[in-house]
């Protein structure tokens, strides 16, 4: 029965029969041989001894293959902390790869536990993907027949279509999804993930593909594609159900229809209203004590301490809510303008709580770059920018300086319409590496960084985030 219905292993499995784990699984001391394994795979790894370790984690995963923890550490151990212990990256990607497997072989073992799931997505899109050797490892990882068959059972290109089924950022994309079917469709559990950030995952893998494929040259409609996928996929994330700690649920995308109705309803408000918030005001301020007053008036920047603390104090007894503005009002228009005040502050506060959860995953800003990245400007823009750091790259920097100040002229039409694109330091940081690569060929080529600069406000910008002058030739 606990194996039919996947609660406990119920069979020793091929544990080595003259080992003493088999001993100790005979007399009932399961979990004391598997913490003896655990021990001896720290041994092994501290030794360096690959051969060993991979053996004993074998042993370890046949002896309780359904504690997850063991899957999840040991995959961690040999994709993370194994793989950088060889010079090859060749090696490094083979070690990568056998983590993966270790946590693929735990879903047969475990087929209802999302966070598996989640975690090979992860090894895939962000391992592959965001390592040092990270174009090595893509490369290796599209040519890698084996593992693909492997994963193609897993997630039928019939069942799960991508773009490009071999690109990691896509089949990390793939394991997301399973995990969210699992949770969706089998009545899984999240296991310890929180809500928003699992649901984020999958298209953030889409954005950071789209990107990827730009990185590495790739433009024109695979690229537009790409990131059409990508806004559509953010904004599906944005219409789901999020539940949050305040014991509500959210839509992120919500946000503007909200913020549109509270508009309204206050116009409405304060035509049943007129002059009350004025009124009200004016008895609060003059109830405040002198020095609270003093302090209230007094600007910002010449206050003490205690007229700082004095001034908040003053502000939270002039602060009037709806409901006391209403309240005010003359019969028959009472009962509705208290409905319309309840409404306000009801949507105001779901307002509050889906702002704190967008900043959490950065949520206005992908989708604004999702849409402005289908932009000509910003498709000229970054292809620019690559044919001239594939220039310099080369020696041809004549060729470099033209695509460069193409590539400057271009970005600055973008950041002029989209504006807010600078509020977020993501863009920033991006801008400043391809900066800092133009500063050098202007070192070759003996010139100094021009005064009217198109980008000179990013330069001050990111000066002003880092609160730290920009080096000669460094980069940010």
């Amino acid at each position: 029965m606990r194996a039919k219905h996947g609660l406990s292993q119920a069979q020793l499995g091929e544990i080595d029969p003259a080992s003493e784990s088999i001993r100790l699984a005979t007399l009932g001391m399961r979990g004391i041989a598997a913490n003896l394994l655990w021990g001896r795979a720290n041994e092994y790894k501290m030794k360096k001894d690959w051969t060993n370790l991979s053996a004993t984690l074998n042993q370890l995963v046949k002896l309780q293959p359904n504690f997850i923890a063991v899957w999840r550490f040991q995959a961690w151990n040999l994709a993370y902390n194994v793989s950088v212990e060889f010079d090859d990256y060749r090696d490094r990607y083979h070690w990568v790869i056998r983590g993966i497997n270790f946590l693929i072989d735990g879903t047969e073992w475990n087929d209802r536990q999302p966070r598996l799931h989640w975690d090979i997505g992860w090894f895939i899109a962000q391992k592959i993907g965001r390592a040092d050797e990270h174009r090595q490892f893509r490369r290796l990882f599209r040519e890698d027949d084996e593992f693909h068959r492997r994963n193609a059972l897993f997630h039928p290109p019939d069942r799960y279509p991508v773009l490009d089924d071999r690109d990691n950022w896509l089949v990390g994309k793939q394991w997301f999804l399973g995990a969210e079917n699992l949770v969706d469709n089998a009545g899984a559990s999240m296991s310890g993930l929180s809500p928003l950030l699992f649901r984020s995952d999958a298209p953030m893998t889409q954005i950071n593909y789209s990107g990827a494929i730009q990185d590495e040259g790739v433009f024109g409609e695979r690229a537009l594609r790409a990131w059409e996928v990508a806004a559509r996929e953010w904004r599906h994330y944005g219409l789901q159900d999020i539940p949050t700690t305040f014991g509500t649920i959210i839509q992120l995308e919500h946000r503007e229809r909200h913020q549109e109705t509270v508009d309204r309803l206050t116009a409405e408000l304060g035509n049943l209203t007129s002059g009350i918030r004025d009124q009200l005001y004016q008895e609060r301020y003059d109830a405040l004590r002198p020095i609270e007053r003093e302090a209230f008036e007094t600007p910002a920047a010449d206050r003490t301490d205690r007229q700082h603390q004095l001034a908040a104090d003053a502000r939270e007894k002039l602060d009037i809510s709806h409901e006391e503005i209403a309240a005010r009002v003359p019969r028959p228009n009472r009962e509705k303008a208290v409905a319309l005040a309840n409404r306000i502050t009801e949507l105001e506060t779901r307002i509050d709580q889906i702002d704190r959860y967008r900043q959490i995953t950065n949520y206005a800003y992908w989708r604004l770059r999702c849409r402005v990245e289908q932009t000509p400007d910003a498709v000229d823009a970054r292809e620019f920018i690559y044919r001239a750091e594939q220039a310099l790259a080369n020696g041809n920097l004549p060729e470099a300086m033209d695509r460069y100040s193409e590539g400057f002229a271009k970005w600055r039409q973008v950041l002029d319409a989209h504006p807010a694109l600078l509020e977020d330091q993501t863009t920033v940081e991006d801008l400043m590496d391809t900066i800092g690569s133009y500063r050098k060929l202007l070192d070759q080529l003996d010139q100094p960084m021009p005064d009217d600069f198109v980008l000179g406000d990013v330069i001050s910008l990111y000066q002003k985030q880092q609160q730290t002058p920009l080096g000669p030739y460094e980069g940010p």
